[in-house]
């Protein structure tokens, strides 16, 4: 059997080729019947010898190739690249033996790359699409049971909230929440005190509010960290990498830079990245150098101590808003 599995549920593809490994080698002859190789730097010849080789004292398989799709690979604007060497390559893969199971493991794709569309022809291919929110929440309460924890509704909610679709993070939060609970139900509480990404949601609330003239809510948002234990001073240098952020997402965007590229970049997954995405659009130029003017006169004038960290604070959300 071929198949293709590509999108950017990365997690989700992982665990399907787990489940495959399991289901089809029963012994310690699996790893000896498994073969990975490296779409960036795989010749077509080595793909069709490996595909070839019969298993060793097993029934099937299973051969794994990574992103080989991703070579050709195309963005807007940018024309279509031909196959090359790898044209008429599902000719060759439709005699492969029928003990052999090829995978075609790739991440997120243009559905009009033409390997995938080579592949259709003699491959199931299947798409793994991110998650919608309510999904995830269903999706981090049937993982809590999956690892033998509990977690009640609102605490799933919150986790979805900070951390968004992106299912590797919401596995490793929910094994160090099942750890920390000890067979106890995950509650809110548990998720607010041991999830770094709970913090980093409140600040882009606090940027968000101000951004969009709601002050009150930017200062409530602001009052709830510091009583969390961050100082006004740290807040403002949060508030600072946020523009930050937001200004190389511009950069990026501008010299069409992929949204995975972007993550990788700015060190963002999940619902951070896609919540920094989502404000650079709202904003104009104008906008970005008024925060980041602000930001700059705010921190000079606490140094000169003409401003307690408190009401720079203060006056920094306020003057964002207007």
């Amino acid at each position: 059997m071929i198949r293709v599995f590509y999108g950017k549920d990365e997690f989700s593809i992982h665990e399907r080729i787990k489940e495959i490994r399991l289901t089809a080698f029963s012994s310690e002859l699996g790893d000896i019947n498994t073969a990975f190789l490296d779409g960036k730097d795989l010749s077509r010849q080595e793909l069709i010898s490996t595909a070839s080789t019969v298993p060793f004292m097993s029934e099937n398989r299973l051969v794994i190739v990574d992103n080989l799709a991703k070579k050709f690979e195309f963005g807007r604007g940018v024309p279509k690249p031909k196959l090359g060497d790898w044209e008429g390559i599902e000719s060759d893969l439709g005699i492969i033996p029928e003990t052999t199971d090829l995978i075609f493991r790739e991440g997120d794709l243009n559905p009009r790359n033409p390997m995938i569309s080579a592949l259709k022809n003699v491959a199931k291919v299947i798409f793994f699409q991110s998650l919608r929110h309510q999904e995830v929440i269903g999706w981090i309460i049937n993982r809590a049971d999956y690892l033998n924890a509990m977690i009640d509704r609102p605490a799933a909610s919150l986790l979805a909230e900070s951390i968004g679709g992106d299912l590797r993070i919401l596995n490793t939060e929910l094994e160090k929440l099942s750890l920390y609970k000890q067979g106890e139900t995950i509650g809110r509480q548990d998720v607010s005190d041991l999830v770094p990404y709970v913090r980093e949601q409140s600040i882009f609330r606090v940027v968000d509010a101000a951004i969009e003239g709601d002050t009150g809510q930017s200062l409530k948002m602001a009052g709830l960290l510091i009583k969390a234990g961050s100082s006004p001073s740290m807040v403002i240098r949060m508030i600072e990498r946020q523009v930050r952020l937001l200004l190389l997402a511009r950069d990026m965007k501008a010299r069409n830079v992929s949204t995975s590229d972007i993550g990788k970049k700015l060190s963002l997954s999940g619902y951070p990245l896609q919540k920094t995405l989502d404000m650079e659009r709202k904003l104009t130029k104008k906008s970005f150098l008024f925060m980041h003017d602000l930001i700059l006169d705010t921190e000079l004038k606490i140094r000169e101590g003409f401003l307690s960290e408190e009401l720079a604070l203060d006056l920094l959300i306020g003057r964002i808003g207007h």
